[in-house]
């Protein structure tokens, strides 16, 4: 599970970002959850990572943007997604000489009352 907290709004409605806490909380429970799924239960925040591996750069990013799409068309299925940030990271192996390029994705699925649609930036960024 990558729940990281409920959604908490400020006095205009705004989404505020959850505390670091919290989400290094989540990554720690998503490094324990052999699932590798996401969750998207409504009114809450939730943090995922998307991990490619290849012997080159360009199998893993391949792989990486190939389990990206798989993310974004599951997610922005889900009323209420959108994406609050997406960081990348890439590594090389020392003993294999492999690739991994990941991203970490928090993103929101809001309550009904709260529901904006899909997220307004490019899922693949």
């Amino acid at each position: 599970m990558a729940v990281v907290s409920t959604c908490t709004y400020d006095s205009r409605g705004k989404l505020v970002r959850p505390d670091t806490l919290d989400i290094s909380r989540a990554k720690i429970r998503l490094d324990l959850d052999t699932g590798e799924k996401p969750t998207f239960d409504r009114g809450h925040t939730h943090v995922f990572v998307v991990s490619g591996m290849g012997v080159t750069a360009e199998q893993a990013r391949e792989r990486v943007n190939l389990r990206l799409r798989r993310f974004f068309d599951r997610a922005e299925a889900v009323r209420g997604f959108h994406k609050i940030t997406m960081k990348k990271s890439q590594s090389r192996n020392r003993l294999n000489l492999n690739t991994t390029i990941s991203y970490e994705i928090l993103y929101v699925v809001d309550a009904d009352g709260r529901s904006r649609g899909r997220s307004s930036e490019s899922a693949h960024a």
